[in-house]
C-alpha cells in the first residue's frame, strides 16, 4: 500500500467494514463502530439506522465512503439539496439496472441524477462502465473511475481439484447456455445459484444443481472443483467478478463469457478462456478442451493466480480507495 496513505490524517467515515484489511480499519471510521449499536438486521430499519448515523456524524469528517446503494442515493440527495461541500462523497460498487423506455424508469433516472450530482467519485468494476454510467448519471467521465474488484480469498493458494466443474453465481448468469454446452459431456458439472435463475432450465443428467446453499458449502465446492465456468448474459452492468476472482485465487482455470467486466480481469489464452455470449458451441469446445487436456490449462491458472496476488487483494482494493480519498480531500487544502 502507498506509504503516503499510511501517513495522512484525513478523517474518513464509511458504511462498509473491511476487517480483512487492518489499514482500512485503522484509516476509516465505520458508522457503527463510532458509538451506538451495531446493525444486525437488514431492510428499512437497518437503512434508517445507517442514515441517522451518517447524518449525525458526517460533518466531522473530510470524506464519506458509501457502499450501500440506497445509503449512497439518500446521502447524495441530501448533499445535493443542502449544497454541502464537505464532507466529500465517494461511492463504491455501483451497479445500475438495464435501460428501459418506460416512463417510470425515466423518472427514476432523473432522481438518480439528482442523487449522484454531488458525488466527487463513483467507482465501477469495469472500464466499459465509465462511459455508460457517466451518461446515465449525467456526470463527467472524470468522476467515474474503474476500481479493480478484490477476491474474498484472504490467503490465495493453489488447490487440487476432484475432477468436476463448478459454475456459480446469482446475478446475470446464463445457465441455459451452460446446460446446452455440457449436455452429453463426460464430466460432472455442479451449479450453485438461486431458484429464480435456474427455473425452467432443463439440465442434463451430468449437471448437479444446488439452490441457495450456505456460503461455506459453496467454498467447499469451489475448493474441490477442477475448473470454474462463469456463463454471463449481456448486461449494462458487470457481473461475475466475485466468483472468478475467488476461483483465480485458488488456482482454478476459468472459462467465462466475454462481456462487460470479464475482459478487465481475464485475458483470453493468458489468464483464462473467454467465449462469446450465448454461444453454447464455443463454451462446449472450451470445456471439451479442458476435459481432453487439463494440463494445458495449468499455465493459465498459474498466471491468473499471480495476477490475483498482485492486483486483487483487499490491500490493493482498499489502497486504491484511500489514495483517491486523499486526492479528493487534498484539493480542499
Amino acid at each position: 500500500m502507498n506509504s503516503r496513505i499510511l501517513d495522512k490524517d484525513i478523517k474518513i467515515l464509511t458504511d462498509i467494514e473491511i476487517d480483512q484489511c487492518p489499514v482500512w480499519r485503522s484509516k476509516t471510521d465505520y458508522i457503527f463502530r463510532t458509538g451506538g449499536p451495531v446493525a444486525t438486521t437488514g431492510g428499512v430499519a437497518a437503512l434508517a439506522a445507517r442514515l441517522v448515523k451518517l447524518w449525525q456524524q458526517c460533518r466531522k469528517y473530510d470524506v464519506v465512503i458509501t457502499a450501500d446503494i440506497k445509503t449512497a442515493q439518500i446521502f447524495g440527495l441530501t448533499r445535493t439539496l443542502l449544497r454541502w461541500k464537505k464532507p466529500r462523497h465517494i461511492i463504491l460498487e455501483l451497479m445500475l439496472d438495464e435501460f428501459s423506455d418506460r416512463i417510470i424508469w425515466k423518472i427514476k433516472r432523473c432522481v438518480q441524477r439528482l442523487c449522484f450530482a454531488s458525488a466527487e467519485v463513483v467507482f465501477v468494476s469495469a472500464r466499459t462502465e465509465i462511459k455508460t454510467y457517466a451518461e446515465r448519471l449525467g456526470l463527467p467521465k472524470e468522476c467515474i473511475r474503474f476500481l479493480p474488484f478484490h477476491t474474498n480469498v484472504i490467503q490465495p493458494r493453489m488447490t487440487e481439484g476432484a475432477g468436476y466443474i463448478l459454475s456459480a453465481g446469482r446475478t446475470g448468469r446464463d445457465y441455459a447456455t451452460l446446460a446446452a454446452a455440457v449436455e452429453g459431456l463426460k464430466v460432472k458439472v455442479v451449479v450453485v445459484s438461486d431458484r429464480h435463475l435456474v427455473e425452467g432450465i432443463q439440465f442434463p443428467p451430468n449437471v448437479e444443481v444446488h439452490i441457495d446453499i450456505p456460503y461455506r458449502k459453496y467454498l467447499d465446492l469451489l475448493h474441490g472443483c477442477s475448473m470454474v465456468v462463469v456463463p454471463l448474459k449481456r448486461l449494462v452492468k458487470s457481473t461475475g467478478q466475485v466468483v472468478f476472482l475467488e476461483a483465480m485465487a485458488l488456482g482454478k482455470p476459468v472459462v467465462a463469457t466475454a462481456t462487460i467486466g470479464t475482459e478487465d480481469y481475464l485475458e483470453h489464452g493468458v489468464t483464462g478462456i473467454l467465449v462469446p455470449p450465448e454461444d453454447s458451441e464455443a463454451l462446449r469446445q472450451a470445456v471439451s478442451d479442458f476435459i481432453a487436456r487439463p494440463e494445458s490449462y495449468a499455465p493459465l491458472a498459474l498466471r491468473a493466480f499471480e495476477q490475483v496476488k498482485e492486483r486483487h487483494t483487499f490491500e490493493a482494493y482498499t489502497g486504491s480507495i484511500l489514495a483517491v480519498a486523499y486526492d479528493v480531500v487534498s484539493q480542499d487544502r
